[in-house]
């Protein structure tokens, strides 16, 4: 969609998303050295800041990339050849941690559901009973792509009682919806700056229990001197307080700041902001006479909304107008789902009741001009409600 970037006022997409003016104003500080004083309590502060967020104990390190780079990272440093991965796969991120398991020698097991369902607990656990040689599992909590929200409380925790290691992919849900590390079992979370924490995308913060250290200290040639080492981290910032390259400074600065806003807000008003800005969302999708993607509201993501795109409608076309003529954009499809869905992002910063009225509101006019039958305001009706 060329041409539409200095029309752009309402970020309304999965990430990245919009930049509170604090966290912009943090990005321009100046830079300074990694090793001064100053970075150095920064950064420290900043991770305690982060962990919060996470409600984890466990240890953090913030690696210095796009979230992409955990999710490669978390298996990574676990693996050896041969070994065995069970993939929950029910959207194409979750099918992607194959790819990554593929790359790094690794056996991929693959648990398969259809990408309008979350993950059936009772599957996994037939699957694990089936597979006595699991090493790892690997879910993703909320699949961006089809805006479902997958119970990695349960999954996680019928992991551990077959002694598999579990990791999580919550890059967009970490920040606006309720996860907990700790007492869901999760070994390896991996969240992502550029969604639901409200920064640019630069940083991938992710919280790593004894038990994955551990296999990762454990693997037979264990993953050293390079870009994706995660004991690289710990034995550079955790033990010693130093840094195994040059950290992105002006990030760091930016994730503090807005680390401190969520704080402040509170992450209980946090989740519940999040929940009412995608309930919102949701009521206003189908009073215009769209379907959601998701089988059921209750799986449904409260960071992104996926809607089917009505049989005969161009959405490039819907949202280039969305775009060009009202300022907002929102995304389609990724691949896999050519043509079948459109999304409308409402995490961390752009989560806000004013921007999902005005969205609404260019969706239905945007739908009017493409001649989808929507009576105007009838999706506007539900959203005012909600103020």
């Amino acid at each position: 969609m060329q041409g539409t970037k200095s029309k752009i006022r309402y970020l309304m997409t999965p990430g990245p998303v919009e930049v509170s003016p604090k966290t912009l104003n943090a990005l321009s500080s100046p830079v300074i050295h990694h090793y001064s004083p100053e970075f150095i309590e920064l950064f420290e502060e900043t991770t305690e800041k982060v962990k919060k967020v996470f409600q984890t104990k466990k240890d953090l390190i913030i690696m210095q990339g796009e979230a992409v780079l955990g999710l490669e990272a978390s298996v990574a440093n676990i693996l050896n050849p041969g070994d065995k991965v069970l993939v929950l796969d029910n959207g194409p991120y979750g099918a992607w941690f194959g790819i990554y398991v593929e790359n790094h020698g690794g056996t991929v097991v693959r648990l398969k559901e259809d990408y309008n369902k979350a993950i059936d607990p009772d599957k996994v656990r037939a699957a694990l009973e089936e597979n006595k040689d699991i090493k790892a599992l690997t879910v993703v909590h909320m699949d961006t792509p089809v805006g479902i929200t997958n119970p990695i409380n349960e999954i996680c925790k019928i992991a551990k009682e077959f002694g598999v290691l579990t990791i999580v992919d919550s890059v967009a849900a970490l920040g606006g919806i309720d996860i907990r590390p700790d007492d869901w079992d999760i070994d390896i979370c991996i969240c992502g700056s550029q969604k639901c924490l409200s920064c640019p995308p630069a940083l991938s913060p992710i919280s790593i229990s004894k038990e994955a250290w551990k296999m990762m200290e454990d693997r037979k040639i264990p993953l050293k001197l390079s870009y994706l080492s995660m004991t690289d981290y710990r034995d550079t910032w955790i033990k010693n307080r130093k840094f195994p390259f040059t950290p992105f400074v002006s990030e760091i600065y930016a994730l503090n700041a807005s680390i401190t806003e969520i704080l402040k807000e509170g992450l209980p008003n946090v989740f519940a902001r999040h929940k009412k800005v995608a309930e919102a969302i949701r009521d206003a999708v189908e009073a215009i006479g769209l379907k959601l993607w998701p089988s059921s509201r209750e799986i449904a993501s409260n960071t992104v909304t996926a809607i089917k795109v009505p049989q005969g409608i161009d959405d490039e076309k819907l949202r280039r107008i969305m775009a060009e003529k009202y300022g907002v954009l929102i995304t389609g499809d990724v691949a896999g789902l050519g043509g079948k869905i459109f999304r409308i992002g409402h995490m961390g910063y752009s989560a806000k009741m004013d921007n999902a009225l005005v969205t609404i509101a260019a969706l239905e006019k945007a739908l009017q001009e493409i001649k989808f039958p929507v009576k105007i305001g009838s999706g506007v009706e539900k959203i005012l409600k909600y103020f």
